[in-house]
């Protein structure tokens, strides 16, 4: 019986292990045969545009696909050719920043209908995005970092700090400040993330209004993925390359799409200003003035200015610096036409000339620390204190009690006379 057990248990062992020997490999073959999970596909977003060349004025027609369930809620477009130099100051600790490779002009168009979700202390709040832009544009002291987080439109803010190397850094002070002295030089700042919030407000210094630089806009995205949208180049678009790039989220966005803005005679780009204009407005403009200013005894550039903000939307320091050569011109010219009669104090105005020389030096550093918003006010004071003074000089009143003025008047008439007649024998 003992034998008869152990060559029962040693037969079943010798099958068992028949058995697992050939279905190992048949239940590995199974198992290599079974299909591996395919890796997720990356989310990818196609943006396209109608045409790669446009002129300002020209709306340009964006198209694309998002995955499935996805919509574009953003759509940044740059100048990625144009830069300018922009510099600002911080008020609180009176440092200076300047950078020379600012786009000349940038936007973010915004869906109308996005729903902002805001942070708040880990409680997540839902706000739609018109309520948020409405609140900013009527803010004429609102700051582009609280409006980028806000409305999460800092996830679009993509190109510029990839544009930009360094900003420069000065340490001023109030009584630098005033003379025109940029200060100490700082460290320059090269970090991503620092170049991205100082690129931020350097942005606002040159666009100064929120519409310059944000749009509402109607991002139509269809059930297919497919999405529309449509932007207006500005008439004054710079000239050169520019991207688009579509945003979904943080994570999903598009490859930049580009395309080329032309500038043709009429018009012409100023790559100080970053701007293209019309060349005939500001000569039509310019002569005018000038024609009136030498009557009055200057340049003309103290009308020049404001027209030249105000009508083709300049910064005020490129203003400033661009009509200084331009009043030379008319100032030589009206030089030397009341030097023929006779009719200009030369030491008076080489006095006044050297201590005007001074406050030249001193204008122009003193005029990058200004804002728009100061120098319109204190153009305006001054402008309205001239005219009253000068209307005040005008009145019969005034005239009457002074007879230096009327003795000035009636020489300044017979020498003007007199040269008519001589010149008039002389033909």
């Amino acid at each position: 019986m003992y034998w008869q057990c152990l060559k029962s248990n040693f037969l079943l062992s010798f099958f068992v292990l028949i058995f697992l020997f050939f279905s190992t490999p048949c239940f590995s073959q199974e198992k290599q045969a079974e299909p591996q999970a395919k890796p997720a596909e990356p989310r990818k977003v196609e943006v396209k545009l109608d045409k790669d060349r446009y002129k300002g004025g020209d709306t340009i027609q964006i198209t694309g696909k998002v995955p499935p369930g996805m919509k574009v809620n953003f759509i940044e477009i740059t100048s990625t050719e144009a830069k300018v130099q922009v510099g600002r100051l911080d008020r609180k600790d009176f440092k200076f920043y300047l950078s020379t490779e600012i786009p000349a002009f940038y936007t973010i168009i915004i869906n109308e209908n996005y729903v902002a979700k805001i942070d708040k202390n880990g409680t997540i709040e839902e706000k739609p995005v018109k309520e948020i832009y409405a609140k900013y544009k009527a803010d004429k002291k609102w700051k582009i970092g609280e409006f980028l987080k806000e409305s999460n439109a800092d996830i679009a803010f993509i190109t510029p700090p990839k544009m930009i190397s360094e900003i420069k850094v000065w340490k001023s002070n109030i009584v630098r400040s005033i003379v025109g002295s940029r200060g100490e030089p700082q460290p320059s700042l090269t970090d991503k993330k620092e170049i991205k919030r100082e690129a931020a407000r350097l942005l606002q210094a040159r666009m100064r209004r929120l519409s310059n630089l944000f749009v509402l806009g109607k991002i139509t995205t269809n059930e297919d993925g497919t999405f529309t949208a449509t932007f207006k180049l500005p008439e004054n678009a710079p000239k050169g390359a520019f991207s688009v790039v579509a945003v979904v989220d943080k994570d999903v966005k598009s490859e930049p799409a580009k395309f080329t803005c032309e500038v043709s005679f009429p018009k012409f780009y100023f790559p100080v200003a970053g701007t293209s204009v019309n060349i005939f407005g500001p000569f039509i403009l310019a002569l005018a003035i000038c024609t009136f200013g030498v009557l009055m005894g200057a340049g003309g550039g103290f009308i020049l200015n404001p027209l030249l903000i105000l009508i083709y939307h300049m910064p005020h320091q490129v203003v400033a610096g661009s009509v200084m050569p331009s009043v030379l011109f008319s100032q030589a010219s009206g030089i030397y036409n009341y030097s023929k009669i006779g009719f200009i104090n030369w030491k008076l105005g080489i006095g006044v000339g050297i201590f005007m020389a001074l406050g030249g030096f001193i204008g122009p550093l003193l005029n990058q620390f200004v804002t728009l918003d100061e120098y319109k006010f204190v153009f305006g004071i001054v402008l309205l204190i001239l005219a009253a003074l000068m209307f005040w000089q005008t009145t019969p009143g005034y005239i009457e009690k002074s007879k230096k003025e009327k003795a000035i008047l009636e020489e300044f008439k017979r020498r003007a006379a007199a040269a008519k007649a001589q010149k008039e024998q002389k033909s």
